[in-house]
């Protein structure tokens, strides 16, 4: 008998998606934070961010006032982060999270 995906029998059932493999802080007084290949977002110190999802142009972004953070909780994937315009008060603790 040939082996089969045992997913496919149970479309219902979660399945792992993997955890943050590397954190960075981000540095934005030197400017824009732009990764192509997507990274997620969380403040230690909470407040305001624009930044731009994965598939998003650049004119596409969002500003989302985030609570302060230790872990990553949002599951948006994000390609950029604006240094300027994030709004009152903007966060500065930013850290990216890569993961598989």
């Amino acid at each position: 008998m040939a082996e089969t995906d045992k997913r496919a029998h149970r479309p219902w059932q979660a399945t792992s998606m993997g955890n943050i493999t590397r954190v960075v802080q981000v540095d934005l007084s030197e400017g824009d934070f732009t990764d192509e290949q997507g990274f997620f977002i969380r403040s230690a110190d909470g407040g305001a961010i624009r930044y731009c999802p994965i598939g998003n142009e650049d004119a596409e972004y969002i500003v989302k006032t985030v609570e302060a953070s230790a872990i990553f909780v949002d599951p948006e994937i994000c390609r950029k982060i604006y240094a300027d315009g994030q709004g009152s008060p903007a966060a500065a603790e930013i850290y990216i999270g890569y993961g598989v």
